[in-house]
């Protein structure tokens, strides 16, 4: 079973087309990589940062052995 993709794709295109795609694709990721990692990178941890872990879940009461 294939994932599903956040949107849709179009069902006619052909294996070389794909990749041609696949390729473009890949290389326009690399370029912003290259040209932005800094900023990229102060987003994501941005976003990694904004919902700190429900701690109300955890059982610090636990008795572990040690």
């Amino acid at each position: 079973m294939k994932p599903t993709s956040p949107f849709p794709l179009p069902q006619d295109l052909s294996p070389k087309t794909a990749l041609a795609l696949f390729d473009l694709l890949s290389a326009l990721t690399d370029a912003l990589w290259q040209q932005y990692e800094t900023e990229l990178l102060e987003l994501i941890m941005d976003d990694l940062n904004a919902y700190p872990a429900d701690q109300s879940s955890f059982d610090f009461n636990d008795d572990l052995p040690f």
